[in-house]
């Protein structure tokens, strides 16, 4: 009994990890929200106004995916893992980018979703001009500064650093499915690469588009591992 109240208890996190990084981003992207980083605070009012209770909505299930995802990725960890009588340096260091990621995630969003009320009280007729000047333009430095942290950091670099390190695992040790192993390291590496802007590397029209795939595929190869994951480890 305890074990299969472990297992369900694993395929909930998995499911509520998917759900919320598939639905959050999904509609995000659909609404076309991030392209508003240096837009005009009277576009960014306009659609704050037209959007403003589904972009809530969308934030509220990325953010819970975004933390979700760490018991996710330490469930993946532990059954790429399993079985080894000495833990070496990829398993500690697996493990390390993912707790090391752990107090970023949230950053981003949890502002963002905290500042919306604001702006858009600050969005409607009749609010003071050097008011509504003054919130939007911490609005820009919120959404430029923290996306960096969270987004190119957490999710980027550590957690692309993550996929690269546990899907080349999987890929040797067959703990998981080889073909899973392989997509998990190209994930990674779109991970990685699309932060490369940091140090200086341009992505040319690439720019907008392997980030794009790398948000899509990321959740769903977390969703797919993580059911898989869960039978290894319960």
């Amino acid at each position: 009994m305890p074990r299969l109240s472990h297992r369900l208890l694993g395929y909930l996190v998995v499911a509520t990890g998917f759900l919320g990084l598939a639905y959050g981003l999904t509609m995000l992207s659909v609404l076309d929200y991030f392209s508003l980083e240096g837009a005009a605070s009277s576009e960014v009012a306009a659609f704050l106004n037209q959007n403003g209770a589904v972009l809530q909505t969308s934030m509220m299930a990325a953010l819970v995916g975004y933390l979700v995802a760490v018991p996710m990725m330490l469930i993946i960890t532990a059954a790429t893992f399993k079985g080894e009588t000495q833990p070496g340096w990829r398993r500690d260091f697996a493990l390390g980018l993912v707790w090391a990621s752990l107090p970023l995630r949230p950053l981003w969003w949890a502002a963002l979703i905290t500042l919306t009320p604001t702006l858009l009280a600050a969005s409607q007729p009749g609010a003071d001009p050097d008011a509504t000047r003054a919130t939007f333009t911490t609005y820009q430095m919120l959404y430029t500064l923290l996306n960096t942290t969270t987004e190119d950091i957490a999710v980027n670099i550590l957690g692309g650093g993550w996929f690269v390190l546990v899907g080349s695992t999987i890929v040797s040790s067959r703990r998981l499915p080889v073909l899973l192993g392989w997509i998990g390291v190209g994930i990674g590496f779109l991970y990685l690469v699309s932060s490369a802007e940091l140090f200086g590397l341009g992505l040319g029209t690439s720019g907008n588009l392997i980030p794009l795939i790398a948000g899509v595929a990321g959740p769903f190869w977390l969703g797919a591992a993580g059911i898989l994951a869960v039978r290894k480890v319960t």
